[in-house]
């Protein structure tokens, strides 16, 4: 049976998106109507469709007169995002420590748990992260900071979060980085947070949250982006 309308629509727009988010269409780069014609067997008022939802996403940028390209990796914006979440999160992390009790240690096991057992990659797509492995991700670092009491600096934190999931997502092709541990790298900081080690859990933080931006920081170098 043919495709509707709208499920071609829907269809159009998931392979835009996983284009972006996989760096199959570089950041920054231009979209041009008669290419994306082409690649996706698509007609301009479903493409148009598709690029207007994934710039509400913030992952495509819309320019009056000048068509729409893939948002940009800025360097400078990576660079201060990172610092912000390194001070933000790390403050958030030390007073979850002192101020969480064994429900929310709980709530946290379960979270790492269930991150573990669930598979990273797409198993249709090796470029992409899985996305119930992206949803089991980001519960378990909310679950790392949930214990802190102050509501207004896990907000924050949270917004910062979520500015860098672009850069995350982009990490796993533009910075070729097959051989990291992050199964490691997120057990380590439980097994700091259990022992209420506050030193050891942010430095660990701070270097699972750096690594990302310093890969993607040598990829923007080498490939000019």
């Amino acid at each position: 049976m043919a495709l509707t309308a709208v499920t071609r629509a829907e269809s159009v727009y998931q392979a835009l998106r996983k284009d972006v988010l996989a760096g199959r269409l570089r950041p920054g780069s231009k979209l041009r109507f008669a290419e994306l014609a082409a690649r996706y067997e698509a007609s301009t008022t479903v493409l148009r469709e598709g690029l207007s939802r994934l710039a509400e996403q913030g992952l495509v940028v819309a320019e009056p007169q000048h068509g729409y390209h893939v948002t940009p990796l800025s360097v400078e914006d990576l660079c201060d995002l990172t610092v912000a979440r390194l001070s933000i999160e790390g403050l958030v992390l030390r007073n979850a420590i002192a101020d969480g009790d064994v429900a929310w240690e709980s709530r946290l096991v379960a979270a790492a748990h269930t991150l573990e057992r669930t598979p990273m990659l797409d198993p249709d797509d090796s470029a992409l992260f899985n996305e119930e492995w992206t949803a089991a991700h980001s519960a378990y670092h909310a679950a790392l900071l949930d214990g802190c009491a102050n509501v207004r600096l896990r907000t924050v934190a949270a917004a910062l979060r979520d500015s860098a999931e672009l850069y995350r997502r982009w990490s796993r092709r533009l910075g070729d980085d097959e051989g990291r541990d992050v199964v490691g790298e997120h057990r380590s900081i439980l097994a700091a947070v259990l022992d209420r080690d506050a030193d050891r859990a942010e430095a660990l933080l701070t270097n699972h949250i750096r690594h990302t931006t310093d890969v993607l920081v040598a990829a923007a170098a080498d490939e000019g982006l």
